[in-house]
């Protein structure tokens, strides 16, 4: 059964242009590499993160999360600068679109991008999806944030770049996570507001100096041969959106893996 919602912040012409949909099972938690081996219902069964289906488990839960443990370039990661560099040209084309959130029990996300892209080092990656993790996945020097935004992009062959902004508590308000905040569906169902419009570009901070370094998916099956770019200056979100996100999803935080020598490159931009 489809159920209406009043579209808060979006002003009355938004009435009954909202819904939540019961997530159905070809939905995914991650869609864009190898399909887990159970398809996701209602609610996350073949991994998570409590219990015997945490990351400390999830190379135990079929042969095709074998990585997970066997991996040696394995995301999130401390990250500690190795080396300085001028960056990469990297430029960001994102476009408005009507907000779009699945929440499988596990992960929520955003989709329904087209047209929204980056371009990185001549190479055009589409936005497939943005995701959010509490707390952060990456550490920067130790510290962990409040919050992760992952912004996950896929090249016309496949290879994906993600780009992380970390995001702290505190009095200053970002309106798109505010916005994302007010229509978070429950575990298990699928929030589309055709006249709730967002553009991924305001996830972002002024600032694009990052950290570079190759690494993997940070869920299962944790595939490898992953350019990650985590953004060192993070956003400021008011402590009450970040609150509501962790209540949405609780930790869905992966532990930090091994460096394992990989190069971890600061780059000006």
């Amino acid at each position: 059964m489809v159920a209406r919602r009043v579209s808060r912040g979006a002003g009355s012409a938004a009435l009954a242009a909202a819904v939540l949909l019961p997530v159905s099972g070809d939905v995914l938690a991650w869609p864009f590499g190898p399909a887990p081996a159970v398809p996701v219902g209602a609610f996350a069964t073949d991994w998570g993160y409590q219990g015997e289906t945490a990351p400390a488990h999830w190379s135990e839960l079929g042969s095709g999360y074998a990585t997970c443990a066997e991996g040696r370039r394995q995301s999130p990661i401390d990250l500690r600068p190795t080396v300085g560099a001028l960056a990469e040209h990297l430029s960001f084309a994102y476009r408005s679109s009507p907000l779009s959130l699945v929440n499988d029990g596990r992960l929520i996300w955003g989709d329904h991008l087209a047209g929204s892209h980056l371009i990185f080092d001549e190479r055009r990656y589409e936005l497939v999806r943005y995701q959010f993790h509490t707390p952060s996945e990456h550490r920067i020097d130790g510290r962990a944030a409040d919050m992760e935004v992952q912004l996950v992009h896929r090249d016309a062959v496949g290879h994906f770049l993600i780009v992380a902004v970390m995001v702290e508590a505190g009095r200053r308000s970002n309106s798109i996570l505010r916005r994302i905040a007010e229509h978070l569906p429950d575990p298990g169902e699928r929030f589309y507001g055709g006249q709730v419009g967002v553009n991924p570009l305001f996830l972002l901070p002024n600032d694009r100096d990052h950290l570079a370094y190759p690494g993997s998916l940070t869920v299962p099956p944790c595939t490898e041969g992953v350019d990650w770019l985590v953004l060192s200056t993070p956003l400021v979100a008011d402590a009450a959106v970040v609150q509501r996100f962790r209540q949405a999803m609780g930790v869905n935080a992966r532990p930090v893996q091994p460096v394992a020598g990989r190069p971890v490159v600061y780059r000006r931009r």
